[in-house]
């Protein structure tokens, strides 16, 4: 039998059946290594995101910190406001060096620079114009830029020492003042920093570089390490793979990571389109070898592809009918497609978190852009800005402790979506396009462009108002909004969002549940002082339980109210406020210091809960009645109370008597001097000598203002038998001597 037909057609198609084989196995596994390829870049993404997140907290922990010792801590200002040697306040300043040691394992050392006497205290005490680390301190002088950490460097705290990579954060004291006392100096251990960060990922498989604003690579060994580019050589000798780049947005270093090609991964990644041009030629070679093959071959065939083409009609109506190599295509086909669908699905997905994402850095500044690709990254997202006026706001959900306590999960993300949903719809209507995203748990931003025309402001105004109303109206929970300024430019813009963030501090004085604009927060002028003898009125009204108290928290909420202050400014004047009453507590008995600890666990739920300052001052009025209660049944427990209570009336009363003394009244009143002195001190949190003191000098004060005595009959009166030592108390407690107290309130006259 003559086969020579079949052995054409077989070595006709049989290549054909190879090459099209091939061209399936090509296309699996590129996509297969596509696939493989995203998910690494992926993975290196979300790593340097971590590890950003890890050094910006840690950094801004430390940061934060240091800042709060120079506000608060009194023995870092008294280091820094002495000229002279002071032992005492060395060592409380090595107390806080040593607490910050402990707190932050990272911290390689501590030191403080006093401008007075150029004392430079930290590892070892000297004089700064012997200190090995004089060049970098009088660069931080002169240089303008405010960065707040510098980048790698090595310091040695002595000269003999061996150099270590650091990275430093310096401050002034006292902090953001024109005047400054001196520099506190924190210098924090790259070796210990890059020892945390390895643990974060495996450096056989990932490698992570952070470079500072100078190139330098903080995890690196060699101080010298510059950054070569995408891909480079180890010490090694392998080669890295960056796949992902971040900005640190706190300290404004690069964050970058990829894989260390060890066995060809590189390689594989890098011939991606190798293997589409390949892909490609087999398949045009395919294409026009069957071309070839069918045209030859045409008419001895044609029966057969008749009966081809016959059959292909008939098995469309039959499913099941998968076999041979038809059957592997079509599998094959099918599952590409499942794929391709998946693969649609993640991106849609990302591509929504890419939107949020950048819409958080563009408005804080994160991406630098030109105005050109501004527009045109606004026309991605069917955007259409350009000529347009923009207006950025900011909108908050009012109690969103209440409203996460009423709701569940589900219900908080419906009623968000209806918010969100309401936003775009009102725009909508009005003409208004609108980029709205969740910045917070509680506050969705978006930006609203209209057309440029004088009336641009009140459209805006009442395309935010319609949204409140129709919320106010319809669900069970309101919002505040705060509006920025009109932007042309994406610079504007930023300012403008800035803005709306600054309004919307001021809910705690205007209330909830309205529109805040730029007008509404036209603040006062008032002085501080105000505010912090207020606060030493309602705290000694407060440790002492008097009733009071509550005129004094009054007062300092109107005066909260009068300033017009922002929320952040509210919440330092509180943290004083309760900073203050603590130190007063913490001089009592340990009964009110068990009190204290039971309030301040309550203040510190409420510092998360209120929105206005109504709210915080019914809330306080109510944490306070209940520790003035407990502090009145305990001093009523006592049964010295009475007796002490006495002695301190006869006391107000005889004053003015010179020879009165803790000697005088137990012999009066039978007691032993310093078992009085004691009693004294836990009643009313304060000793008996400046009691004393302080009624005679109220008293003086009094005098010299109201009358024309002479200053040797005053000091006689109020108690002082030599005018000397008159003198040097009145100028202890109002910083001024008698004289030049009552010249002053002539001059004020």
């Amino acid at each position: 039998m003559n086969k020579m037909w079949f052995r054409r057609l077989l070595l006709s198609y049989l290549p054909v059946f190879f090459i099209v084989t091939m061209i399936l196995f090509v296309v699996f596994f590129q996509t297969l290594n596509e696939h493989t390829r995203k998910e690494a870049i992926k993975a290196n993404e979300f790593l340097a995101q971590q590890v950003i997140h890890f050094m910006d907290t840690s950094l801004r922990d430390i940061d934060y910190r240091v800042v709060r010792e120079i506000l608060t801590n009194a023995d870092v200002n008294r280091f820094f406001s002495r000229d002279s040697m002071d032992v005492y306040a060395n060592i409380q300043a090595l107390k806080v060096i040593d607490e910050l040691k402990f707190n932050y394992p990272i911290i390689d050392s501590i030191y403080f620079i006093r401008f007075s006497d150029g004392l430079v205290f930290g590892d070892s005490s000297r004089t700064a114009d012997d200190f090995p680390d004089e060049a970098f301190i009088e660069s931080y002088a002169e240089d303008e830029t405010g960065a707040k950490w510098s980048g790698k460097r090595q310091f040695s705290a002595f000269s003999l020492s061996e150099p270590q990579n650091v990275i430093t954060l310096v401050k002034e004291a006292p902090y953001n003042m024109s005047v400054k006392q001196g520099y506190f100096v924190v210098n924090v251990s790259l070796a210990k920093l890059q020892e945390m960060v390895g643990r974060m990922y495996n450096s056989e498989i990932t490698f992570v570089n952070i470079f500072d604003s100078a190139g330098a690579n903080l995890l690196g060994a060699d101080t010298q390490q510059q950054r070569q580019g995408a891909d480079g050589e180890t010490a090694e000798g392998r080669s890295e793979a960056e796949l992902s780049s971040f900005t640190s947005p706190y300290t404004g270093w690069e964050i970058s990571s990829g894989l260390v090609d060890k066995k060809g991964l590189k390689l594989a990644l890098t011939f991606y389109n190798v293997w589409v041009v390949f892909a490609m030629a087999a398949a045009l070679f395919g294409v026009l070898w069957v071309i070839y093959v069918t045209k030859r071959n045409y008419k001895p065939i044609q029966q057969i592809v008749s009966l081809i083409e016959t059959y292909s009609v008939k098995s469309k109506g039959s499913e099941r009918l998968k076999e041979g190599e038809f059957g592997f295509i079509h599998n094959t086909l099918e599952s590409l497609m499942s794929e391709t669908k998946q693969f649609q699905q993640q991106y849609r997905e990302k591509l929504i978190l890419q939107k949020k994402y950048h819409f958080h850095q563009v408005l804080e500044g994160g991406v630098q852009l030109s105005e050109q690709d501004w527009i045109a990254e606004l026309r991605n997202y069917d955007l259409d800005a350009e000529g347009k006026i923009a207006f950025a706001h900011v909108m908050e959900i009012d109690s969103y402790a209440a409203f996460t306590e009423n709701y569940n999960q589900r219900d908080q993300s419906l009623l968000k979506f209806t918010l969100y949903s309401i936003i775009h719809e009102t725009a909508k209507n009005n003409g208004a396009a609108v980029w709205a995203e969740w910045t917070t748990d509680c506050r969705v931003s978006f930006i609203l462009w209209l057309e440029a025309n004088p009336d641009a402001a009140g459209r805006s105004e009442a395309i935010v108002e319609t949204c409140r109303a129709w919320i106010e109206k319809n669900v069970r929970f309101n919002i505040t909004v705060g509006q920025g300024e009109p932007a042309a430019a994406l610079e504007e813009l930023r300012r403008s969002y800035e803005m709306a963030n600054y309004c919307l501090q001021f809910k705690a004085v205007l209330g909830a549940n309205q529109l805040i604009t730029m007008k509404n927060t036209v603040r006062p002028q008032q002085e501080m002082q105000e505010y912090f003898k207020t606060i030493d009125l309602l705290s000694q009204s407060l440790r002492l339980a008097e009733p009071d108290w509550k005129k004094h928290m009054g007062v300092f909420i109107e005066q909260i109210h009068e300033s017009l202050l922002p929320r952040k400014e509210i919440e330092s004047l509180m943290y004083f406020f309760i900073h203050h009453l603590e130190s007063g507590i913490m001089e009592l008995s340990k009964e009110y210091r068990n009190v204290w600890r039971n309030v301040q666990n309550e203040l510190q739920r409420l510092a998360k809960r209120w929105d206005t300052v109504d709210e915080l001052q019914a809330e306080c009025i109510r944490i306070f009645e209940s520790m003035t209660e407990h502090i009145t049944k305990l001093r009523d427990s006592h049964s010295s109370r009475a007796l002490i209570m006495e002695i301190r009336s006869y006391i107000e009363t005889n004053y003015t008597n010179s020879e009165l003394s803790l000697d005088y009244l137990s012999d009066k009143f039978q007691l032993n001097a310093k078992y009085l002195s004691k009693m004294f001190k836990e009643e009313f949190g304060e000793n008996f000598v400046d009691f004393l003191i302080g009624l005679r000098i109220s008293s003086a004060k009094k005098m010299l203002s109201e009358t024309q005595k002479p200053m040797q009959t005053i000091s006689s009166e109020v108690g002082y038998y030599n005018y000397n030592s008159f003198n040097r108390a009145f100028k202890n407690v109002v910083g001024l001597s008698p004289r030049d107290f009552r010249k002053q309130i002539i001059d004020f006259e």
